[in-house]
């Protein structure tokens, strides 16, 4: 039997006009879904920080670069991002200056969000700007917003403490840990718990993200620059392992600070070293070609330094569904600090227990540890 032309003709037409009617229909689905997604992204804005989503897919597990991230680490993520927000809300407001470094900035520059593996924040503000925040953050930093200093705490090796520092928790120093690690500060949520050290029930161990604070580092102007950082690297040191300069002096090391004046301040508080260090450091800050931790790795000569006018021009780099500051030639920035940034190193977690729902009081009440 012959098919006429025409026939076939009519047969292609009907076969091209339902092709076009289910294009037609594609389209509108398409269309309503994007007005879903809008409507959802519109009343994302309008929740609280802590009903937001800002990490994709929250609720489902991925493979990232081969790394199992669950929903369980998103939340974490979640919160921290959370944290991020609220601290740059008081920094814009008050016009101070802050961008992401370590973890975070490979983060942003190699996975446009968290290392899959990480499980914390680093950000960084210059001395003067750092200074400023800890004199506005009492009035803006509310619960469940909660700001951590490192000096807000009693060392348990501490010989003496005044009344007035009775009502900070006292601590054992664990191997260099919170808060004698570093001088800087953490932002935590209390409605959520992080555990780091688990026979610390006296602290809140709420999910947190880190402040740190740069100084200036030489090369310097003149002799008095280059004496007033040897003083806070030292200071800084004595605060947070007094072993370390007291075995120094015992063994007459040369230390380029006044000993009697050491010796003094080795026999303060903990809290009262930290308070002294920061305001030294502030009131003696000065302009630099370059800015780093001023810690025992400048002591050693092992302090990573990076240039002050990187920081005069920042830059925003996607961070899962926000965006974070960051220096503009933030390349440069991760081979100082990583080399080759761009290879995987997997790093250990901070934490092994974490919660977004439960409060680390409750965590504390109910435990059996």
């Amino acid at each position: 039997m012959k098919i006429k032309t025409e026939d076939l003709l009519i047969q292609q037409n009907d076969f091209l006009q339902r092709q076009n009617d289910l294009i037609e229909q594609h389209n509108l689905l398409l269309q309503q879904q994007n007005k879903i997604l809008q409507q959802s992204s519109n009343l994302n804005k309008l929740l609280p920080d802590d009903k937001k989503e800002f990490v994709e897919n929250l609720y489902t597990d991925e493979m990232r670069n081969g790394f199992l991230v669950t929903s369980h680490r998103k939340k974490l993520w979640n919160v921290q991002i959370g944290l991020i927000n609220e601290f740059a809300r008081i920094c814009k407001k008050h016009n101070l200056r802050w961008f992401a470094e370590y973890g975070t900035l490979l983060g942003a520059a190699r996975h446009k969000g968290f290392i899959p593996w990480d499980d914390d924040v680093d950000l960084v503000m210059l001395r003067p700007d750092y200074a400023k925040f800890k004199q506005i953050a009492a009035e803006e930093i509310k619960y469940p917003y909660y700001m951590d200093n490192f000096f807000d705490y009693r060392s348990g090796d501490d010989k003496t403490s005044s009344p007035e520092e009775e009502k900070f928790p006292k601590v054992s120093n664990d191997n260099g840990g919170w808060p004698f690690f570093d001088m800087f500060f953490k932002i935590r949520d209390s409605r959520t718990t992080m555990i780091e050290f688990p026979n610390r029930k006296n602290v809140n161990q709420g999910i947190w993200i880190d402040v740190f604070v740069w100084d200036p580092l030489p090369p310097f102007e003149n002799d008095q620059q280059m004496s007033i950082c040897n003083a806070g690297a030292i200071l800084n040191v004595a605060t947070l392992h007094p072993q370390a300069i007291q075995q120094a002096i015992e063994e007459k090391q040369p230390l380029p600070i006044d000993l009697d004046f050491l010796q003094k301040f080795l026999k303060l508080s903990f809290r009262q070293k930290g308070i002294f260090v920061e305001k030294f450091l502030k009131d003696n800050h000065f302009p630099s070609e370059y800015v780093g931790r001023l810690n025992f790795n400048f002591l050693i000569q092992k302090a990573k330094k990076y240039k002050t006018a990187d920081f005069e021009n920042l830059i925003t780099l996607p961070f899962e569904k926000i965006e974070i500051l960051a220096p503009a030639n933030y390349d440069e920035h991760l081979k100082i600090t990583y080399g080759d940034w761009r290879k995987m190193v997997f790093t250990h977690v901070h934490v092994k227990e974490y919660s977004t729902d439960i409060p680390y009081t409750e965590y504390f009440r109910q435990s059996a540890i």
